[in-house]
């Protein structure tokens, strides 16, 4: 009876989500023709949002993905901050990542560490992904 009423739960959420990226779409479309007019006005108020973005809470200045959750840990998800990858960069002298590296956490989001500048480390690509392969066979 558990796993029936586990799978009417999915089957329910599958069915939000798929309406909810229908209508995104349709919010999308009507945007685009919006921003084909010319009404007049060189400035617009009108903002729209290229991408779906999930509700969030903040705690101690990191925000987390409500209802979702590592697999891994079973921590709540990190919502990534762009700005302190940005302020990161920055303090290390570079406006963008260089070719071949990547920003690497410390210590990982999913197992609790924080998505800031002192959590981050620059990282050849190949050994970020050996990194993280040898981080996901850890327990926690």
């Amino acid at each position: 009876m558990k796993r029936i009423l586990q799978l009417l739960f999915l089957i329910c959420l599958l069915m939000w989500y798929s309406t909810d990226l229908q209508a995104q779409r349709v919010s999308r479309s009507s945007v685009s023709s919006y921003k084909s007019y010319n009404y007049g006005s060189s400035k617009s108020s009108y903002k729209s949002s290229s991408t779906y973005k999930s509700p969030t809470y903040d705690v101690g200045g990191t925000k987390y993905k409500l209802g979702e959750s590592y697999k891994t840990t079973g921590l709540p998800k990190v919502e990534r901050s762009t700005s302190a990858k940005r302020e990161f960069l920055k303090s290390q002298g570079y406006d963008r990542v260089p070719y071949g590296y990547e920003v690497d956490h410390i210590v990982p989001l999913s197992k609790g560490g924080a998505d800031k500048p002192y959590n981050m480390q620059l990282l050849p690509k190949e050994v970020h992904k050996q990194k993280t392969a040898s981080e996901r066979k850890q327990k926690f």
